[in-house]
């Protein structure tokens, strides 16, 4: 199986086309419409609520954003749960979903990188 990533904008299009497909959705303020067997909510692989506004609002360059959220997944519990994830998709086709484009490359480059 593969595991792809796309745009929290975009996720009721992607559980149409791909209605077998898990989507795990890394953002910390996760909409309470947003409920169906195939999502699972993981806040905690987001970027912390600072460091996003700091991104967003330009306070830090890309390469801070990508070395911060870094250390971030770094933590005990995003680990497993990447690992989790890996494991699930071997048998089901995954995708990654978050409003941020770098920071789901970048979970999905680490998602690469560990398997």
């Amino acid at each position: 199986m593969v595991i792809k990533e796309t745009d929290f904008s975009r996720l009721n299009e992607k559980l149409v086309e791909n209605p077998s497909a898990k989507f795990f959705i890394c953002m910390r303020n996760i909409p309470v419409y947003v409920k169906n067997e195939l999502i699972v909510e993981c806040p905690v692989l987001s970027p912390s609520s600072k460091l996003a506004n700091n991104y967003r609002l330009g306070l830090i360059d890309p390469c801070q954003f990508y070395t911060n959220y870094y250390n971030e997944l770094k933590n005990p519990i995003c680990q497993e749960l990447m690992k989790s994830i890996l494991s699930i998709s071997k048998n089901d086709d995954i995708y990654i979903v978050n409003i941020n484009k770098d920071a789901r490359l970048l979970l999905l480059d680490i998602l690469k990188n560990i398997e």
